[in-house]
């Protein structure tokens, strides 16, 4: 087999390992490749055939710059900053959604590479660049998706200027209520909030409801509907509030001490 055909038979056996300019180790890479000429020089030409493509693959796998040797790591999980945030009606909130990748390492998520997604689009609506904007008083749940993997992040919308905060049993009343009464063991009591002492300004589903004692009573909190529902426990007494966050900082409501029967 003279030189030529020799040449030509090496050059069919290149594999394409194309090291890109970012590539982090060049001065390496370089000294792999002279150090691998060297020892197909020194070798007979029957066995440089085999030692050239062993030493191509090798090459490849020490670089990562081959195409089809690595797969690309997965998302396992998303997460949205801020999880959870409160906004005024016409408000806006910048999201972020945040990957973690099968390799450990994490990256955000932008553009088409993520899906945006409300609960409620009457309580509040996302774009697809992850800016929510409150529509009216309430809770929603904002979902971004990459990859069939989602993660969900809690958004609260509350009435602009909210300055005072009053909790009652009676739906459309803001009178001032001190006590609240329960008989029987399981047993439900409505507790309704209402904004800047206007009974137009329904915010039950907006604040954050909390009872003293829960092992006397329970109160229902964070829901898109159905908070604001205390469930009796025990025989006892427990204080009932609702704070949200307003123009003059957080807003904490008349306290309602709820005796259990």
């Amino acid at each position: 087999m003279n030189d030529t055909v020799r040449r030509r038979r090496n050059q069919k056996l290149h594999l394409s390992c194309h090291l890109e300019a970012r590539s982090p180790l060049p001065g390496k890479i370089h000294s792999k490749l002279a150090s691998a000429g060297r020892v197909l020089r020194l070798v007979g030409p029957r066995r440089r055939s085999v030692l050239a493509t062993g030493i191509a693959i090798l090459l490849c796998l020490a670089c990562a710059g081959c195409t089809g040797f690595f797969i690309n790591p997965s998302i396992s999980s998303i997460f949205i900053t801020p999880a959870s945030t409160t906004i005024a009606v016409n408000g806006t909130q910048q999201l972020t959604a945040t990957g973690t990748y099968s390799d450990g390492s994490r990256q955000p998520l932008s553009g088409s590479t993520v899906g945006w997604s409300s609960s409620d689009d009457k309580v509040a609506t996302i774009s697809n660049g992850g800016l929510v904007t409150g529509v009216a008083t309430g809770t929603a749940t904002i979902t971004a998706t990459a990859q069939g993997v989602s993660g969900t992040a809690s958004v609260t919308v509350t009435v602009q200027n909210l300055t005072s905060i009053s909790i009652t049993t009676t739906q459309g009343s803001t009178l001032p209520q001190s006590t609240a009464s329960m008989s029987g063991i399981p047993s439900t009591l409505q507790f309704y909030a209402y904004a800047n002492g206007s009974a137009n300004q329904d915010i039950t589903n907006a604040v954050t409801w909390s009872s003293s004692n829960t092992s006397v009573a329970t109160i229902s909190t964070g829901l898109s509907s159905g908070s604001g529902v205390a469930t009796s426990v025990a025989v006892g007494t427990t204080v009932i509030t609702a704070q949200s966050a307003g123009s003059i900082g957080t807003v904490t409501s008349n306290p309602i001490t709820l005796t259990v029967q």
